[in-house]
């Protein structure tokens, strides 16, 4: 089961997506910024976690997400074509 250390949401052309990747909150705030996404809200997990995990800890420190319910967390990381953001080539 693949895990993550960072999760959070961006908005990209008006719609507000959750984001689970690895690596360093700066980092991937910079990849995402250079691809075009705004509002970007990222958190660095204790440890590394499911998607469901890091649904439920974000919940549990009481970290809500505008639009965005642990309903429609879940429904997109269950989702078979779901890709994570480590999962997207980036050119350079």
């Amino acid at each position: 089961m693949k895990t993550f250390t960072i999760a959070g949401t961006s908005n990209l052309n008006g719609k507000i997506k959750n984001r689970f990747a690895n690596g360093t909150v700066k980092n991937r705030t910079s990849i995402l910024a250079r691809g075009g996404h705004t509002e970007i809200e990222l958190t660095e997990l204790p440890r590394a976690m499911t998607k469901d995990e890091a649904v439920s800890f974000l919940e549990s420190q009481s970290i809500m997400f505008e639009d965005v319910s642990a309903e429609m967390l879940t429904a997109e990381a269950e989702r078979e074509d779901f890709k994570a953001v480590d999962d997207f080539p980036y050119v350079t």
